[in-house]
């Protein structure tokens, strides 16, 4: 059996919804057309000061958070209250996490684990990169938009949502940014602020990064593979999309992720896929066919020996089998059943 698979499915008629607050202000009208450039949410937010993950703070569980809470959405406190605390079994201490500076409390990503400080309101335009119609807008659905996308399939979402139980599809939107094609083991980020936004961190994610990410205010982080008892114990919103442990990654898939970086995306967590918001170029309407000659062809591995690594066929073999360069240099023969059949 020979397994195929497209990498990256293209859509001409994707729709998708951009959401809105209060006090936001939408820039389009229905029926209007976009174009690259185009302003299309004046969005009122405050800054983050401060963000703390309360299962690290004062040693709690995830489920735990709300019950140490003692401090309530949209309050202002100052420098030095408490804003959530753990009394230990038999109550002989108490762990209390304390705001470090004046400011508004957030408790939009509690069920993360996280308590935001937010400062001062600011106002900033949402901008497309983007062509498309505008369907409609409301505060229910958001700025409803007709574009064309490319969509990435994921293994895995750590399941922090319960999908079955929610009548509305849990769909995650914001800027996607990559930390570069993630050759190299990172502990943490290089930015400030990584507020609303999708991160792409490359081949391995290591818990330390990952709490890192969600304290500057991504709100999804996507990687090629993960330790798995991480995975299952975080409890955030993560994406995998190779497997887990420190498996193979090929740097053409790293580099063809990467290169999405600004693009907005959309996290289906229904569908498991990850869609980038995009004009389908002609180079990815010519690679929407499998090559019909098996010399060329690009593959995958699944083999446990090599598994995840991408090669090129040289040549058909005995029946059944091919020979393959793999992209680090080494070649070998292959049963046609231990290989995928990609495309980018």
């Amino acid at each position: 059996m020979i397994i195929k698979h497209k990498l990256l499915e293209t859509y001409n008629d994707y729709r998708f919804s951009i959401p809105y607050k209060l006090g936001d202000r939408v820039l389009v009208e229905t029926g209007s057309r976009i174009t690259d450039g185009t302003p299309l949410i004046e969005s009122r937010s405050s800054h983050r000061k401060n963000s703390f993950f309360v299962p690290e703070q004062i040693g709690c569980t995830l489920k735990e958070v709300l019950d140490t809470l003692t401090c309530i959405d949209g309050e202002f406190v100052q420098k030095g209250e408490t804003l959530a605390q753990k009394i230990s079994s038999g109550g002989l201490s108490v762990k209390k996490l304390v705001a470090p500076s004046a400011g508004i409390v957030d408790l939009a990503r509690i069920e993360n684990g996280y308590i935001d400080l937010l400062g001062e309101e600011n106002t900033s335009d949402i901008v497309s990169n983007f062509t498309g119609e505008v369907e409609s807008s409301s505060l229910i659905e958001g700025l409803v938009i007709n574009s064309s996308a490319v969509a990435l399939d994921l293994i895995s979402i750590s399941d922090i949502f319960d999908i079955k139980e929610n009548n509305k599809e849990k769909k995650i939107v914001g800027e996607f940014v990559s930390l570069s094609e993630g050759k190299d083991l990172r502990l943490h980020s290089t930015e400030e602020s990584y507020q609303n936004k999708i991160v792409f961190v490359g081949k391995y994610l290591h818990i330390d990064l990952l709490h890192d990410l969600f304290q500057k205010g991504a709100s999804f982080v996507l990687t090629y593979s993960m330790n798995y008892e991480d995975f299952r114990r975080q409890g955030l919103p993560v994406g995998i999309i190779g497997g887990f442990g420190e498996i193979h990654s090929s740097s053409k898939l790293l580099s063809t992720i990467s290169a999405m970086n600004g693009r907005l995306a959309v996290v289906d967590y229904s569908e498991s896929q990850l869609f980038f918001i995009q004009d389908i170029v002609d180079n990815l309407k010519s690679n929407n066919t499998f090559l019909s000659n098996l010399n060329g062809a690009t593959v995958k591995s699944l083999l446990l020996s090599n598994y995840g690594m991408v090669g090129q066929i040289q040549s058909v073999e005995e029946e059944g089998y091919v020979s393959v360069i793999w992209e680090n240099g080494s070649s070998s023969m292959v049963n046609l059943g231990g290989v995928e059949f990609i495309t980018f």
